[in-house]
């Protein structure tokens, strides 16, 4: 098995304007109870519809075997977006509902602070993910949009449909191939989304 979970409070990237994580712990009658304060898209996460779509479902009207899928890691060579030039002859088998997590340079990015300037998903990728029957699209970053881009196309189109989106993987021990994936996230009632945590293991 590999998490390919970021750890809170340790190696954790805020997008600009989201609450800062923090853990306060506590000392009272003999035990440790720590206070947590954190963003629904803190670390690794899920976006639920309910993140763009306010009468869609939230993270804990998801059905729980939607977070445990058939998953393909694909590596991405473009320092800039996952293009469809790098994915036309990707052999997605078409319905099968599975998962497609993207390996790019975000990977290898410093966690000391974000980077603008990140690798996202081209809005043709997310389109071709959905015809293809995609029904969760990871990326090792804290978004799967362009920076800046206010229209939000990629997460609109791929919630809008009912897809979910695994944000702020870490896939630096993962090679590209064939996985089961495992994401559990938290069940918080009416959430747009939650952290999660995240592992994969090898499929032959």
């Amino acid at each position: 098995m590999i998490d390919i979970t970021r750890t809170l409070g340790l190696d954790t990237v805020n997008f600009p304007g989201d609450t800062d994580f923090l853990a306060s712990p506590a000392f009272s009658d003999g035990c440790t109870l720590s206070e947590l304060v954190m963003s629904s898209h803190s670390g690794t996460h899920i976006d639920a519809p309910l993140h763009f779509f306010g009468m869609r479902e939230s993270i804990d009207e998801v059905p729980v075997e939607r977070f445990i899928l058939d998953c393909d890691v694909v590596a991405i060579e473009s320092h800039v977006a996952v293009t469809m030039a790098e994915l036309d002859d990707y052999p997605i088998e078409p319905g099968k509902g599975q998962a497609i997590l993207f390996k790019t340079r975000n990977s290898d990015l410093s966690r000391e602070r974000f980077y603008e300037d990140f690798v996202y998903i081209e809005a043709e990728v997310a389109q071709w993910l959905l015809k293809m029957g995609v029904s969760l699209v990871g990326i090792d970053y804290l978004s799967v949009e362009r920076y800046g881009d206010a229209d939000f196309p990629v997460h609109r189109t791929l919630l809008g449909a009912g897809a979910l989106i695994l944000e702020d993987i870490d896939l630096r021990a993962v090679e590209p191939g064939r996985y089961q994936l495992v994401c559990l996230p938290i069940k918080v009632h009416r959430a747009d989304g939650a952290p999660c945590r995240a592992i994969l293991w090898r499929l032959p």
